[in-house]
């Protein structure tokens, strides 16, 4: 943005005078570089015609030469000077013309004459540049720029297999195999003006017509912009690219990519890219012109930077900066304080990936000052230096929080290694810095108080910017977007893309340059040379010691155990290491002795998301994929280990150290040579998030009571995510938690061998939202529930709200049970619906306190819940041995009739027919629930008006992402 006053007159305008040449479109073909594969191929370049015929260049264009090299190789036609009639730079290849063509600029090319803020100024002559699809244009230095002055237009439509792309001899003269990276300001840029209103007045007087200002950047003469048509039309920019630009005549007066100056909404701004300029990527000053679909990557000061009133709207923005350069994601000022022609725009979708930089203080994201408003909706900000410089003088003026005055975010995430706001800077360390006195934190209420709000928490962006479980269902939307502006497409999602969008099929994919990377295999794993079902194999082995992204372009081969981590014990501070694991990535194991171990101290980020989750199985199961008919799995389990997560949350069960001492550890079942450990001090332990992640046809037996089950927690906290989580068909239990206090929501058990949920050790989390469906003939308890404490503080006593257990028949000596309750397990157990082909208890003594009676807080609590089991309500007690999983056969007793009719709305005398064997049918939903779960009972939980999982067809929330539910489909 501009901020010097002294300005060098370094350029000479051409005198030319070029005429209107007509040329036909040439056929539709990709042209090089257009699907965001690199620089066209090339090498050489210059020199003379080389034969070529003189009329290879359209009329009034002299050639020069040729560009690029071998099959690239593309005669030169100059523009120059100042064009004061209609021009057309047809598209001219080998397959239409012979001759492949590229546009040199010349020096300053000037788009007509200015015809003045109320188009009646001397001399004026308005002139549109037309560039058909496919077409290069070209720069050799800071001095080769295209100015489109006010009255006139550029025509850049270009198409999304033929962008139309603006770029340097030197990145047309390089070859495939140089590293570009680093190469910026090769040629001057674009400046667009227009006759739109702009807030900064070097002639005339604010809120006329005669408001006018002097776009920076360009000299000898001067170029003006403003005037009072806010519906001013400059032309088209669509699917265009502009790369490696930028001149800086002075500090603060530079040519950035593309500059719009007093533009207005006449204007069409959409598919447009600006890569690795020497400025800023777009610089609006003032004007009322929308863009859509917008594409900032590796710009060397600010990405996007407004000013001078811009009052326009902005659309599906990506903004990615470089290791090692850039300043902020957004720059954003005004002439104005606090006064309704303020620089305010709306922006809406956007993403901003910042990076590390190579300056004497950090950028920001974010930077927002002098008098700057704004609106900012459904966007996703992560930097490695803070979200925010949020300086005084931004909004009114003042350090508080003013709606209608300072700017607003609403459903904006905030992940930022430096925090939210970046503090205040003393001195001139930073040459940037011209205020550098005046920072101060962030109102809190700018953020948190808006509704819906935004916050400060984990992004799940993918290293190609494809949106993840947090962008998708992360917090309350904004109204219907249409309603903001006509101008908007209404979302449901955060971010630059959609759910529904991959890196090979989004709105940014075929026309971009540079933006989508294929890692190959990530460091830290090795590439096996092999694919299955189309993709390419990369091994996962070892023990993880830093951060480890597993891309969703491959799949990974879990080989052995996998460690994450190495233990720090029950009170070390984290290790830092962490498994992420991209939406739609399949990880697989070929034998139980592929598992993975997340250690205590480590953390696992499986975030999926609903139509792309993550997928943990087996070899022999992905190998299917693709197979028409695809082959039943029914009874397909153990194929490979499965995952563990512990943390250092506390557990009743000591191995070593005290109960109720931090120091309490206990060693996970199924992982030998070495043990793993468990347990702590800290309820609120973070071992990561899962989400949206399905773990199918796992568990390993290491001996009777110690296996792998389908994922096992182990003493993991509270700050722990674990929603929209599936384990199906393991060959022991599907979730084992052992002690913690880690929270779940949303759960699928399907088709598990085992306990489909089992607890133990002083667990002491919620649940909300569950699902248990057993296999036939397979199976034993929906849930197990025991203890090591009895009757004590230290029980294992979760929440289980809105669960549906249907249980089958089995093929056993005995049968199970819906619930098995024993050894000291309480619990309180609300709008559940239990069915079972045999009985939906097996009641203990050892249960609750220990006797036959029903004590109030001590035993299990039943709230609003319907139990339907073909042999009851209670299992009778067993005598003898032939259970071999009944070890404690003497000691059952009947359901105490206390424990039933203490909670409001039991029954056991209404026969149910789930819906597809999991969704409540007319009888369940005529029940009444227990409706105020969220503040009587926890705020973890969302009060329902119904008991079970699903509470009808509409309740969806198991869908896209889970299998088995409705059919053989996993």
């Amino acid at each position: 943005m501009g901020k010097a006053s002294t300005i060098r007159s370094i350029f000479m305008a051409g005198s030319a005078t070029l005429l209107l040449a007509a040329c036909t479109q040439g056929e539709e073909i990709e042209s090089p570089g257009s699907s965001g594969s690199g620089t066209p191929p090339g090498g050489g370049g210059g020199g003379g015609g080389g034969g070529v015929s003189m009329d290879t260049c359209p009329t009034g264009l002299s050639q020069s030469g040729t560009v690029g090299g071998g099959a690239t190789q593309q005669v030169v036609c100059d523009i120059a000077g100042t064009i004061i009639s209609d021009l057309t730079l047809p598209f001219k290849d080998d397959d239409n013309d012979g001759i492949p063509v590229a546009y040199r600029i010349n020096g300053r090319v000037n788009i007509g004459v200015d015809v003045g803020f109320d188009g009646t100024a001397s001399g004026a002559a308005p002139a549109t540049l037309t560039i058909e699809p496919g077409v290069f244009v070209f720069g050799e230095s800071g001095n080769d720029f295209i100015v489109v002055n006010r009255g006139s237009k550029i025509e850049a439509a270009g198409t999304q297999s033929r962008p139309i792309i603006f770029t340097s001899r030197a990145d047309l003269d390089s070859a495939p195999t140089d590293d570009r990276t680093n190469s910026i300001g090769e040629w001057g840029g674009l400046v667009i003006l227009g006759l739109a209103p702009i807030n900064d007045c070097a002639t005339g007087t604010l809120n006329t017509a005669s408001c006018n200002n002097i776009i920076e950047g360009v000299t000898a003469p001067e170029a003006s912009y403003g005037g009072g048509d806010a519906a001013d039309d400059s032309g088209t920019l669509r699917y265009v690219q502009v790369r490696f630009a930028g001149f800086p005549l002075a500090a603060g007066d530079e040519l950035n990519g593309i500059s719009f100056g007093g533009v207005g909404t006449g204007t069409e701004v959409d598919f447009v890219q600006v890569h690795n300029n020497s400025d800023d990527g777009i610089e609006m000053f003032g004007g009322t012109v929308n863009l859509r679909h917008i594409v900032l990557t590796g710009n060397d000061d600010d990405s996007l930077d407004t000013d001078q009133g811009w009052n326009g709207n902005l659309q599906f923005l990506i903004v990615s900066q470089t290791d090692g350069r850039g300043d902020n994601g957004f720059e954003m000022s005004s002439a104005g304080l606090g006064t309704s022609d303020d620089t305010d725009p709306t922006i809406a979708n956007f993403t901003i990936v910042g990076s590390t930089r190579d300056r004497l203080s950090p950028g920001n994201a974010i930077r927002l000052n002098s008098g700057h408003r704004g609106t900012f909706l459904n966007g996703v900000v992560t930097d490695v230096d803070a979200c925010f410089r949020w300086q005084q003088s931004a909004g009114n003026g003042d350090t508080t929080f003013d709606a209608g005055v300072d700017p607003t975010f609403l459903s904006v995430i905030f992940d930022c290694d430096g925090g939210l706001a970046r503090a205040a800077v003393t001195g001139s360390a930073d040459p940037d810095d011209d205020e550098p006195d005046n920072l101060t934190g962030v109102p809190a209420d700018m953020v948190a108080d808006d509704a819906p709000a935004s916050a400060e928490k984990m992004s799940t962006i993918t290293s190609n910017f494809q949106s993840g479980t947090m962008e998708e269902t992360p917090m309350a939307m904004p109204a219907d977007l249409t309603t903001v502006d006509p101008f908007f497409e209404d979302t449901d999602y955060l971010g630059a893309f959609g759910p529904d969008e991959t890196e090979t099929n989004n709105w940014a994919s075929g026309w971009t340059f540079n933006l989508f990377t294929d890692p190959g295999c990530p460091a830290g794993t090795t590439n096996t040379n092999t694919t299955i079902a189309g993709k390419n194999v990369c091994e996962l082995d070892g023990v993880i010691t830093t951060d480890l992204t597993l891309t969703r372009n491959n799949h990974y081969e879990i080989a052995g155990r996998v460690d994450v981590g190495v233990d720090v014990g029950s009170t070390g501070a984290p290790s830092g290491a962490a498994l992420r694991i991209e939406p739609g990535t399949t990880l697989f194991g070929n034998s139980g002795a592929d598992f993975i171990v997340v250690n205590r101290g480590a953390q696992i980020f499986s975030n999926g998301t609903r139509s792309n989750p993550v997928i943990m199985t087996s070899e022999d199961d992905l190998e299917l994929e693709g197979i028409v008919p695809p082959p039943s799995r029914l009874d397909a389990i153990g194929e490979w280990g499965g995952l563990v997560v512990l943390g250092q949350a506390p557990i009743n069960d000591c191995a070593t150290g005290t109960l109720g001492m931090a120091d309490c550890n206990n060693i996970i079942e199924g992982v030998t040579a070495p043990e793993a450990s468990y347990g702590g001090g800290d309820a609120a332990d973070d071992s990561g998030s899962i989400m949206f992640t399905r773990v199918m046809f796992a568990g390993f037996p290491l001996a009777a009571g110690d296996e792998l089950n389908g994922i096992s927690f182990g003493g993991a906290g509270s700050g722990t995510d674990v929603q929209y989580v599936q384990v199906h068909n393991n060959s022991d239990d599907g979730i084992e938690m052992f002690g913690g206090t880690t929270n779940l929501k949303y759960i699928v058990l399907t088709g598990n061998d085992d306990d489909s949920l089992d607890t133990d050790q002083g667990w002491n989390g919620n649940v909300q939202f569950l699902i248990v469906a057993q296999r036939s003939g397979r199976g034993d308890n929906g849930f197990e529930m025991s203890s090591a404490g009895l009757g004590t503080t230290a029980d294992t006593d979760p929440t289980i709200a809105n669960f549906t257990i249907a249980a089958t028949t089995r093929d056993r000596l005995s049968p199970g049970n819906g619930i098995r309750l024993n050894s000291g397990h309480r619990g309180n157990f609300i709008n559940g619906v239990i069915t079972d082909i045999d009985h939906c208890f097996r009641w203990q003594q050892s249960a609750g306190n220990g006797d036959t009676t029903f004590d109030s807080g001590i035993d299990p609590t039943f709230v609003n819940s319907l139990f339907d089991c073909d042999a009851g309500l209670a299992r009778a007690a067993i005598t003898g041995s032939s259970d071999p999983d009944d070890d404690e056969p003497d000691n059952l007793t009947a359901v105490p009739a206390a424990m039933l009719a203490a909670g409001a709305e039991n029954t056991d005398s209404v026969s149910v027919s789930l819906i597809n064997g999991f969704i409540n049918d007319g009888a369940i939903n005529g029940r009444t629930a227990f409706t105020d779960l969220n503040t009587n009972v926890d705020a973890f939980f969302e009060n329902t008006t119904y008991i079970g999982a699903v509470e009808n067809a509409m309740d969806d929330w198991w869908a896209e992402w889970s299998c088995g539910l409705e059919e053989d489909d996993c």
